[in-house]
């Protein structure tokens, strides 16, 4: 009896630690260098896992000066605040910061912009890409409208503080919601050196919710090639938008020739115009030369634009809400340009621009005709052309200085505010650090 009881007891214990000897065992036989190999194949995936994220961006703080204190001004916006006008300040233009996570054939992209007016949403998108030769994308979100090159151009590589007035006019924050879709040839193709961007969006311009059922196409065609040597650099560019909004107003605008024989704006009042459609279309084409010689790098680019632009009385912005029914809407022909002359000092930090650019918001009267009685124009009507020069110095690979000087001329009209070249000359003082 006392050997079967002791077999029992024996074979209980051999269960119970049975589990406890085989793990000691284990452990006793896995050797430090499979601890080591284990702990560095996790970092390894963690590490790949980081790697699909990226995070960059840039702030952009800077000092203005300009001539006269509440004069109005596209390099920024407007010198004023409430009742009291102010002739300098201090600013932060910009501060981006964008997440951009790849995967596979997609990509998810987040852009914002902090400064003293709150935070924006600025690029948002996802995209994808084809796997097979990655020449065709499509993306859908928040994205920069692809019309010419400078509305494409990043803030943080421009070589002027501020897009042209034409671009900033047409295409305020430069972006749009839509679905967006690229044709990259690869460089094995014969194509090598096109590109093709078509899209469709809203049409609500400052990044606002969609105020009507109308979608605005963009396409533009462009073609640039590398010389073998690298020494030269060439590109050129056709674009052209089509869209417009609903009016929501029930008195419109159009200039014609009067019955008094003067060319002017003709008021048309009729319910009929409430929710018609109208229209918004642009074209442009545009150049840019890049060499790189004894002197130092020279660049030179350009664009024209031209096309038929809706607006108030006062503005000829695109719009981001719906006009109001006692609103009263102008039709114009418009006509822009700028132009750019960039050089490297050499091979040291420094480089020099100048810059011209013009916008027209009505070719169809100039001068003194405008604000002249019975042709019903008005501000919306005046042309400005600027000239700017500026001084970059790069201190190292991420902080740069600017120093650039707009002066920008008004045409002479009949209005009273712009009987003269009004005192709208801007200085601007720029520090940009990019992470």
């Amino acid at each position: 009896m006392k050997l079967t009881i002791n077999l029992i007891l024996t074979l209980i214990l051999a269960v119970f630690l049975f589990p406890v000897s085989t793990i000691k065992a284990q452990e006793t036989v896995e050797e430090p260098i499979d601890t080591l190999a284990r702990s560095i194949a996790q970092i390894k995936d963690d590490l790949a896992k980081l790697k699909k994220l990226k995070i960059s961006g840039y702030v952009q703080p800077q000092w203005q000066y300009v001539d006269s204190a509440g004069a109005p001004s596209v390099a920024g916006g407007d010198f004023s605040n409430g009742v009291n006008k102010i002739q300098n300040r201090f600013m932060m233009r910009r501060g981006r910061i964008k997440f951009t996570y790849e995967s596979g054939i997609a990509t998810y992209l987040m852009n914002i912009d902090a400064t003293e007016n709150g935070i924006f949403m600025r690029e948002t998108f996802a995209k994808i890409t084809d796997p097979w030769t990655k020449s065709f994308s499509l993306l859908a979100g928040l994205h920069q409208v692809q019309f010419g090159f400078e509305l494409n151009q990043s803030s943080s590589t421009r070589e002027t503080p501020e897009r042209a007035r034409v671009n900033q006019t047409l295409f305020p924050t430069e972006r749009d919601l839509g679905a967006f879709a690229t044709y990259q040839a690869p460089k094995t193709s014969f194509l090598n050196g096109v590109r093709v961007d078509l899209a469709v969006m809203n049409g609500s311009t400052r990044v606002t919710k969609e105020f009507d059922s109308y979608k605005d196409v963009s396409a533009r065609l462009a073609y640039g090639k590398t010389s073998k040597s690298e020494k030269m650099t060439y590109a050129i560019g056709a674009s052209y938008y089509n869209g417009g909004y609903q009016q929501g107003v029930k008195t419109e605008y159009n200039f014609k020739t009067l019955a008094n024989g003067e060319t002017g704006f003709e008021a048309k009042t009729d319910t009929t115009n409430f929710k018609k459609k109208a229209i918004r279309e642009y074209m442009g084409v545009d150049l840019q030369l890049s060499f790189d010689w004894k002197p130092g790098i020279t660049t030179i680019r350009g664009e024209y634009l031209f096309g038929k632009q809706p607006g108030t009385g006062s503005s000829s912005a695109s719009a981001s809400a719906q006009l109001k029914w006692t609103d009263k809407l102008y039709h114009r022909n418009f006509d822009a340009a700028y132009f750019y002359l960039v050089q490297n000092i050499g091979h040291t930090k420094f480089q020099v621009v100048a810059k011209y650019d013009w916008y027209d918001p009505n070719t169809k009267i100039s001068g003194r005709r405008i604000g002249k009685a019975g042709t019903n124009t008005g501000v919306g009507d005046v042309r400005f052309d600027t000239y700017g020069f500026g001084l970059t110095c790069k201190l190292t690979e991420n902080l740069k200085i600017m120093t650039y000087y707009d002066l920008v001329q008004n045409e002479k009209t009949a209005l009273a505010q712009y009987g003269t070249d009004i005192k709208d000359n801007v200085l601007t003082i720029r520090m940009q650090a990019k992470f």
